[in-house]
């Protein structure tokens, strides 16, 4: 029995009311809550259990919904009551008094193998616990728990289903010469090299079933593309053409990719199966085109090309791929296009007025563009959640590329990892394990 499976069957309900979740239900209108407070209360320690342990998942839960931008975080230093009053003893006033509209509360016993973690969820104005569960798993899985129960508070809140948090995401860390493939948790946790080379790599992608990664490499002394098994590390070649092997985007049958090449002059679009080895190029053109991403039904496929005089983002149908559409028309450089998951949006890299380099969502429905970060250095390379709900892309807002989080409307931007190295071009799995 897998983890999750032993997690799902060992979490007790303890709590449950129907009528209070409809009570605390409140509306999101245009990808917000107004003002909804929430208290995240220390978790409590009982039986010599890991006191860092229960901050880091305090911590760990706050920022889950502070990233959504739906929760307005209550500052633990003004909080009133302790942390170790019983979840039956509740003082709601005190947590009136201190601004909130919600109460998460929590505990953890022992110190063994298995942990125990209880979380509760309390709407304050009505005075009712609504619901109370407790999970037992080891130290290191209790994380995953935490994120378990925070997803399903969000839910109640807000009617949407968010599993951004039980993904992975890889990315290109470059420390001088050295360059490593690495995968960490959404977070930035649980760092893992799957492939390290003092040669270059670029613009890694994840296989649709989320076991593989694709990446351009000069190891050949070509940028060849390459796909590599996560778990047991074997690198494949998967296009070796003279020129460019670059830019994969995976689609949904985990066997067909869209890639770059210039094995014929230029670079154009092409779909490669990579099982059988046929090739059909999608563009045709003089001009240069690049930097593919498949949406997820497989029907279209978004790109860059300079063949209105610079860099634009542009779309095409798979089953009629003459058939072009351009989605922008402001600014003089854009790249870096990626499809929601949801089909709904394209967001993209593209430089502003003043030659600074920043993320842009286009609603595919309006053609709107929203800009998600603005005056804080140069971020480059959006990737979205499963859920489409968060976006993940490398800053150097703080000096040197890191990985950072933001949600779709840019209020809540965080970074996630800092390596010794630099953060490049992030891609996020869109394989969730709940």
């Amino acid at each position: 029995m897998s983890f999750f499976s032993k997690l799902a069957a060992a979490f007790m309900l303890i709590i449950v009311s129907a009528p209070a979740w409809a009570q605390v239900r409140v509306e999101v209108t245009e990808g917000a809550i107004s003002e909804y407070n929430l208290a995240v209360s220390p978790i409590a320690v009982t039986d010599s259990a890991n006191t860092a342990l229960a901050e880091d998942l305090a911590t760990a839960i706050e920022r889950v919904f502070d990233i959504t931008g739906y929760f307005k975080i209550l500052d633990k230093r003004s909080f009133l009551e302790k942390p170790d009053v019983d979840f039956t003893a509740v003082d709601f006033k005190s947590w009136t008094n201190v601004g909130a509209n919600g109460l998460v509360k929590g505990k953890i016993s022992g110190s063994g193998g298995e942990v125990d973690l209880e979380l509760a969820f309390y709407d304050v104005s009505g005075a009712k616990q609504l619901f109370r569960k407790k999970y037992t798993a080891a130290q290191n899985m209790l994380k995953t728990a935490a994120y378990r129960f925070t997803a399903e508070v969000i839910k109640t809140l807000t009617g949407e289903e968010m599993n951004f948090m039980f993904s992975k995401i890889a990315f290109v860390e470059k420390n001088g010469h050295q360059y490593n493939l690495v995968v960490t948790n959404f977070d930035g946790s649980g760092r893992n090299v799957i492939h390290s080379t003092t040669k270059t790599i670029l613009l890694p992608e994840w296989s649709a079933d989320g076991t593989k990664i694709y990446f351009t490499s000069h190891e050949s002394n070509n940028p060849n593309l390459y796909v590599i098994d996560i778990k047991s590390r074997q690198k494949t070649l998967v296009s070796a053409y003279e020129g460019l092997n670059t830019s994969a985007s995976a689609h949904s049958d985990n066997k067909t990719i869209s890639l770059c090449l210039s094995k014929d002059g230029n670079s154009e679009i092409y779909s490669l199966d990579t099982e059988t080895k046929s090739l059909t190029r999608l563009t045709t053109n003089s001009a240069t085109d690049t930097a593919p991403s498949v949406n997820s039904a497989g029907t279209e496929v978004a790109f860059v090309s300079n063949r209105a005089g610079n860099p634009q983002i542009y779309k095409l149908s798979l089953s009629d791929p003459a058939n072009v559409e351009r989605l922008t028309e402001q600014g003089k450089y854009n790249q870096d296009p990626e499809f929601s998951p949801d089909g709904k949006k394209i967001a993209f890299t593209g430089r502003d007025e003043f030659y600074k380099f920043d993320i842009f969502i286009i609603n595919l429905e309006t053609r709107a563009i929203e800009r998600v970060t603005q005056n804080q250095g140069k971020n480059e390379s959006p990737t979205f959640s499963p859920d489409s709900k968060i976006i993940a892309f490398s800053s150097n807002r703080d000096g040197k590329n890191k990985l950072y989080l933001s949600n779709v409307a840019g209020t809540k931007q965080f970074a996630v990892y800092s390596g010794e190295g630099e953060v490049v071009t992030p891609t996020w799995s869109q394989v969730t394990n709940q």
